[in-house]
């Protein structure tokens, strides 16, 4: 018997927290193929993508299409190559072509449908470009090495010095801790960056703490003008929100390289004030739509060097986080009730069970959609929280601060940091540290960027 060899299937399914067309569009996009010839592979419900496949690199395969996110599986194979033919959906009538649903089963074993429809030397050369782009894209996972008991150390400093100084050291508090866990996290062998100066934080937070002292005095002494300071705050937050932003990308950076937010004030108004003032009025009908629009805002206004982050994400997904988390809150309620019924002493624990599983699932359905439809470049990110293993890790640590009296914070800050970094990662298009190059390349010929608009943190 032939040694065993592996024929890569695609039955039309998509893994969780992907959308269709931006699976389709990344498909068609990383091996050249048209609208239409993704069209005919994603329409039928199941195609022979690959034949013939060793070990290795049917795991390479497997490993670059769920990276975009197609849901692909392998059937193992122990005929020889030479007596395998391709596998038709429909059979051809005797002494005819092959059938057009045949000619859309097979087409990426040489990428080029049509070259997989007529065979010969176009096939062959599209097997190797679909063999050669995978072999250039590569999942790099993020890497945490930080502890608990160093944080601890930099933790407790922080706390003693801020109570010390009433306050004042909390800028070069944020600025020590942000450091420790940019510094402490990786990718493809290099650390982030926090480069901001306590300083820079400290005028911001005098400015917040005067304007919060000056709201505080006018809601007791003259209500009315109380009423008005929360009005301008309200009207300003948008600016807020972007200013933070921009912010927290100019001063974040990775192999020397500043992240950068372009976002405009204009735009920052329609998502952060006008769709959530239309979900209020829609009774939440719209709340989704203005989450949706705002991180859109938020990733595709953020950029690495000068090239933007794309966000393909649609609606659709965060009215699904939507709908399972009113689902649980249902289907928690009843059964609070009706525990209570029998058992009083149970609905509590119930009802607290019931809101921990609507957090948990709110953040894991929320990181996965963001991330998996989240590009940089040629470069795709991805994520595959678990609700399981995250509600366990936030219930441990929840319990574990309550029983310390608030001592296991530092364990708990770097339990998470580890978390995501071991469930978060990078699928590479070629080298990244050639990218990061061009990236440096790039910001030089412009000149730099101008620095001093982001000299204050507003504290977002």
């Amino acid at each position: 018997m032939a040694e065993a060899s592996y024929a890569l299937v695609f039955q039309g399914d998509i893994l969780a927290g992907f959308e269709r067309e931006q699976v389709m569009q990344r498909f068609g996009e990383l091996f050249g193929l048209s609208v239409e010839d993704v069209e005919k592979i994603f329409g039928h419900p199941r195609v022979v993508l690959k034949r013939n496949l060793d070990q290795a690199a049917a795991d390479a395969y497997v490993d670059r299409l769920t990276g975009i996110g197609m849901a692909v599986s392998l059937d193992a194979l122990h005929a020889p190559a030479a007596a395998l033919a391709l596998e038709p959906l429909a059979t051809p009538a005797a002494g005819t072509a092959t059938s057009e649903a045949t000619q859309a089963a097979a087409p990426v074993d040489a990428v080029a449908p049509a070259a997989a429809a007529t065979g010969g030397a176009g096939a062959a050369s599209g097997s190797t470009s679909f063999a050669a782009a995978v072999d250039e894209r590569r999942d790099l996972g993020f890497e945490f090495s930080g502890n608990g008991f160093e944080f601890f150390r930099i933790w407790i400093v922080n706390i003693l010095l801020g109570i010390v100084t009433l306050g004042i050291y909390s800028a070069w508090a944020k600025v020590r801790t942000l450091r420790y866990f940019y510094g402490n996290t990786s990718l493809d062998g290099a650390s982030f960056e926090y480069l901001a100066e306590p300083l820079q934080i400290l005028k911001g937070r005098l400015v917040a703490f005067a304007l919060l002292l000056l709201y505080m005095l006018a809601d007791q002494f003259v209500p009315l003008l109380g009423a008005v300071l929360m009005l301008v705050f309200f009207c300003a937050f948008p600016w807020i929100m972007v200013r933070g932003l921009a912010f927290r990308n100019y001063y974040s950076a990775w192999r020397g390289v500043r992240f950068g937010f372009d976002g405009r004030i204009g735009e920052a108004y329609k998502v952060f004030l006008l769709w959530p003032l239309l979900g209020l009025l829609t009774v939440g009908l719209l709340f989704p739509y203005a989450i949706y629009r705002q991180q859109q805002f938020i990733i595709g206004n953020s950029r690495y060097g000068t090239t933007p982050f794309s966000f393909g994400g649609r609606a659709g997904g965060f009215y699904m986080i939507a709908l399972a988390i009113i689902g649980v809150g249902i289907g928690g309620g009843i059964a609070a009730f009706l525990v209570g019924m029998v058992l009083p002493v149970i609905s509590l624990p119930v009802m607290i069970a019931t809101y921990l599983t609507i957090f948990a699932l709110g953040n894991v359905m929320m990181t996965n959609l963001c991330y998996n439809n989240t590009a940089l470049g040629a470069h795709g990110l991805r994520a595959d929280y678990r609700l399981g293993s995250y509600a366990a890790l936030m219930i441990t640590n929840t319990l574990a601060i309550a029983l310390t009296l608030g001592l296991f914070y530092p364990w708990a800050k770097v339990r998470s940091a580890r978390y995501a970094a071991e469930h978060i990662g990078v699928v590479a298009e070629g080298d990244l540290d050639e990218f990061a190059a061009g990236q440096r390349d790039g910001v030089s010929a412009l000149g730099g960027e101008i620095g001093d608009v982001f000299d204050v943190d507003l504290g977002i």
